[in-house]
């Protein structure tokens, strides 16, 4: 006799060749795990690399390597296995059962177990989020806002949830350097190093993707998470951060006292930024309105006769009744008429030009005069004979003239045609007003992703300079974008992107581009090495002939120096703030998104107490001026000493640049402008402007 043991199929796990038999044994055996009941039979699969297993073989499991590199990372997007567990000795799964215990009726599901010390030094986020998308659960639009959310939740549960790390405000270098001490004290320490944290992800019926960050140290749960001002880093898991992570996700609740954050994702919108739930209220409450107003099928629609004898209206809706029309209304006169469209807001009005009061001109006149009945069509009946009655009427503002007595096909094809034309009006009214709202939305986005004038003030102000931009986006959407990044207490990168061309696909690649650039490791020294890598990222986004031009780099207060890597960006100005003598640097160098293994260089200039950096898009080079020309290298250089003798103190250089070529550029731009400055400031103005950005929230790490 078979017992049920004998007909349960086995476990099929894969295991790493470095662990020792005994470790596998015992992690197989660990109830708090596989918590089996009963015991199911267990497969193993060995091999030294997931190289070496099978691709086409279902796994349960596959058991990780203590301190997993980015090979066995990489078994995410390369196995067919859907739960990944590291092995360490120290391993404790008790209190995350609930976590583990996954739905076995669901296939899409993707889970990973690492210990602290781990998880630390591994692009889990990245690696987690790319498995998601080989798998289908995501797709290739929605990628970089689910890795923005997920790596800003993942730092959160590592540094603040199983280290228990105090990493909040504007550090100084000295504080840098004791938290970098402090966090290799904790990796090593078994209390916090061999920590867990789990990611697992999840589709749901109605298509939505929750992921979800567990660990196993300190709880916390906000008072409101709509209250943004409840969250001190310092004292929350979840606090750093978490308006971010909100405004990139469909929802973000918690589970577990705090110590699980669950993130859902709204996989029907496919835009790289989810759309804020207020506007999308509003466009429904506006399609809802567009729709009462009109917007109906042509057999609902509301028609008004207006005649002056009875039999006339009567056979007018006879016909008209006959083919399915029966919203119907009636006026006896001029005046009648004029109150009836008022009322009733008709789709079409059926007029005769003889009528007592006010006649059929006069109607069309007073209706043309009013832009809530411009558009109306207006078909006109007559029995007048004279070419000039019938012009007059057509000039008045009929939209068709058809004679008595009356045709009954010919008024229906007429009324058919005017009707179903009406509609489409409406509804392509409609969507140009929706279509107008979203682009309207899209455009405050982008805006957003500069920083604003208080922000870069404060932080010009935090380093010793004074920080100047402008701006300007043109007709369409565009592709400029630029931004800060905080590294140090003495280091202040600084970035400035112009994709190609403008529109919405121009706007769509900043969004993918400033997602990657805020869910990668942007403080990395070396900005030729981030280039590098943040163009290898871009050109498996970009669709093929599109590009992007980007000049990164760091200004360095206590080396003196400014170090950058330029990817055919328009070439930065470098000068001194006492003279106004300046000079172009180096641009040179390949497009992001063109060659996948393009190389950057690292330059480095000097930048004392006197030096000043201007960094602009092309629009301020490539855009014909009053005078016919573009404003060459020569006039630009003139222009800056110009505008820097003629201040004494201090001058906010981009926005006097900007000033003065928006004096002579049209006043509707082809092309988005950009212009950012950074100069060295005089103590006196340094103090004010930080006492001035007191109040602003301090950046994190």
């Amino acid at each position: 006799m078979v017992s049920d043991h004998d007909k349960q199929s086995p476990i099929t796990v894969a295991v790493p060749q470095c662990l020792s038999t005994d470790d596998v044994k015992n992690m197989l055996a660990a109830t708090n795990i596989w918590d089996q009941s009963p015991p199911t039979p267990i497969e193993q699969v060995t091999g030294t690399s997931p190289e070496d297993l099978p691709n086409n073989m279902a796994f349960s499991y596959c058991l990780l390597p203590n301190n997993p590199g980015p090979d066995w990372l990489g078994s995410l997007i390369r196995l067919n296995c859907d739960k990944f567990v590291e092995h360490f000795d120290g391993i404790k799964l008790d209190d995350l059962g609930a976590v583990l215990d996954s739905d076995k009726a669901s296939q899409d599901e993707l889970l990973i177990v690492l210990s602290t010390r781990s998880a630390y030094h591994l692009p889990i986020a990245r690696k987690f989020v790319t498995a998601l998308r080989h798998r289908g659960l995501i797709n290739e639009a929605t990628a970089p806002t689910v890795e923005m959310a997920v790596q800003e939740s993942f730092a959160n549960s590592l540094i603040h949830g199983n280290l228990e790390l105090e990493a909040s405000g504007h550090l100084s270098m000295e504080s840098f350097n004791e938290l970098g001490e402090e966090t290799q004290k904790r990796l090593a320490s078994s209390t916090y190093g061999d920590r867990v944290i789990v990611l697992t992800a999840k589709k749901l019926k109605n298509g939505h993707i929750t992921i979800s960050i567990s660990d196993q140290g300190r709880g916390f749960i906000p008072k409101s998470i709509d209250d943004e001002t409840e969250m001190p880093g310092q004292e929350s898991t979840f606090g750093r951060g978490l308006p971010l992570i909100k405004s990139l996700c469909h929802s973000v609740t918690f589970g577990r006292d705090g110590r699980t954050i669950n993130l859902t994702f709204d996989q029907a919108t496919t835009g790289i930024l989810p759309a804020d739930p207020a506007f999308v209220a509003a466009i429904d409450a506006q399609a809802t309105v567009a729709y009462e107003a009109g917007l109906r099928r042509p057999e609902n629609a509301t028609i008004l006769i207006a005649d002056d004898t009875m039999l006339s209206r009567e056979i007018i809706a006879t016909y008209l009744r006959a083919d399915g029309f029966t919203n119907l209304v009636f006026a006896k006169d001029g005046e009648d008429t004029l109150n009836q469209v008022k009322a009733h807001d008709p789709d079409l009005i059926i007029l005769d030009i003889i009528m007592p009061k006010l006649d059929g001109y006069e109607v069309c006149k007073a209706l043309r005069a009013d832009p809530l009945f411009a558009s109306t069509p207006i078909i006109a009946q007559t029995a007048l004979e004279e070419n000039q009655g019938r012009t007059q009427i057509f000039e008045d503002g009929a939209t068709d003239l058809i004679l008595k007595p009356l045709n009954k096909a010919e008024l229906i094809a007429r009324t058919k045609i005017h009707l179903e034309n009406r509609l489409l009006v409406k509804q392509l009214q409609a969507y140009q007003e929706r279509t107008q709202s979203e682009l309207d939305l899209a455009r405050d986005m982008q805006e957003n992703l500069n920083p604003a004038a208080e922000q870069y003030r404060g932080t010009g102000a935090d380093y010793g300079m004074r920080i100047s931009a402008t701006f300007q986006m043109s007709s369409e959407l565009g592709g400029d974008m630029w931004g800060l990044v905080p590294i140090d207490a003495h280091k202040l990168g600084v970035y400035i992107v112009d994709f190609a061309g403008h529109g919405l696909g121009a706007a769509l690649n900043t969004f993918r581009l400033h997602s990657l650039i805020w869910s990668d490791q942007i403080r990395d020294l070396n900005p030729g090495a981030y280039l590098g890598n943040l163009n290898r990222h871009l050109k498996g986004l970009l669709p093929v002939g599109q590009y992007a031009t980007m000049l990164y780099g760091i200004i360095d207060r206590g080396e003196k120096t400014f170090s950058y890597a330029s990817a055919a960006c328009t070439s930065p100005l470098l000068g001194d703030s006492t003279t106004g003598n300046a000079r172009y640097l180096d641009g040179s160098g390949v497009p992001l998104g063109v060659i996948r293994d393009a190389k950057y260089e690292t330059r480095q200039v000097p930048f004392d107490q006197n030096s000043f950096l201007l960094l602009y898009s092309d629009a301020l080079v490539e855009t014909t001026l009053d005078d016919g020309q573009f404003l060459s290298e020569e006039k630009l250089l003139s222009m800056v000493q110009q505008t820097i003798t003629a201040n004494r103190t201090d001058v906010d250089l981009a926005a006097q640049i900007a000033d003065q070529f928006m004096d002579r550029a049209p006043a509707q731009l082809s092309d988005d402008f950009t212009i950012v400055s950074l100069q060295s400031g005089n103590s006196v103005n340094i103090a004010n402007e930080a006492k001035r950005s007191a109040s602003r929230t301090d950046y994190t790490i």
